[in-house]
Formats: structure tokens, C-alpha cells, sequence
């Protein structure tokens, strides 16, 4: 089976290498960060992730993002690692989800299973 592939975007440098390093260790390709939104969007059309990290603050590049690669799950990712928010595959809707630590993360994407919404949805 292949690893699943993910593309690192719009992180600050320590979270990018932190996140880096704990996909790896989980069994999952980091395919490519870039920072710059331009930039970005090309590597996620060229490559074609599986799922593509961004820091909670690029909200405005999920609906571009999804258009670049409509299969991949956009995760914006937070500074309070406890919350995340998720688009998965076919959705235009966040949702905001529990996970507690980024390997909690690493399994449900591995697993190609949707991660489990919070009754408060964002």
C-alpha cells in the first residue's frame, strides 16, 4: 500500500519541521512545503497529495487549494494542536475536529478514514 502523501503549506518553520519529522515517523510522505500561496497551488496541482496541511490563518486558500487537487483533504492546522479544522475530499465545509496529538491525525489519514467531528462544527 502506499504512503500517503502530504504537502506542507503556510507553517511556521518550527511547526513545519516538527510536523515534518512526526509524519515521517508515522509512515506518511512529506511530498513538498511551500510557504508562498502562488507556489503552492502549483506544487498541490502537480502533485497530487492526498492531504495538505495549512496554518489556520490561510483559510482562504482551501477553496483554491481543493480546486488544485479536488482528492486531497486541506487540514488547517492550529496552534492549539487539540482542534483542527478539516475539509475532506468532495467537501467545501470545515469541520472542526478533536485531535489531540498530530499522530491521532497521521492514523486517520493513513487509514483513508474521515476523522470524527466535534459537536460544535466549525
Amino acid at each position: 500500500m502506499p504512503r500517503p502523501r502530504v504537502l506542507l503549506g503556510s507553517l511556521e518553520p518550527i511547526v513545519r519541521i516538527g510536523m515534518t519529522a512526526v509524519l515521517g515517523e508515522e509512515g506518511m510522505e512529506v511530498v513538498g512545503a511551500e510557504q508562498r500561496p502562488r507556489a503552492l497551488l502549483l506544487v498541490a496541482e502537480r502533485l497530487q497529495p492526498d492531504a495538505v496541511v495549512l496554518g489556520v490563518g490561510s483559510r482562504d486558500l482551501v477553496a483554491r487549494v481543493r480546486e488544485a487537487c479536488p482528492h486531497a483533504t486541506v487540514v488547517l492546522w492550529t496552534r492549539d494542536e487539540e482542534v483542527m479544522e478539516v475539509v475532506g475530499p468532495g467537501s467545501g465545509e470545515a469541520r472542526r475536529v478533536d485531535a489531540p496529538l498530530p499522530e491521532d491525525l497521521c492514523g486517520a489519514l493513513a487509514a483513508g478514514r474521515a476523522l470524527s467531528s466535534s459537536p460544535d462544527a466549525a
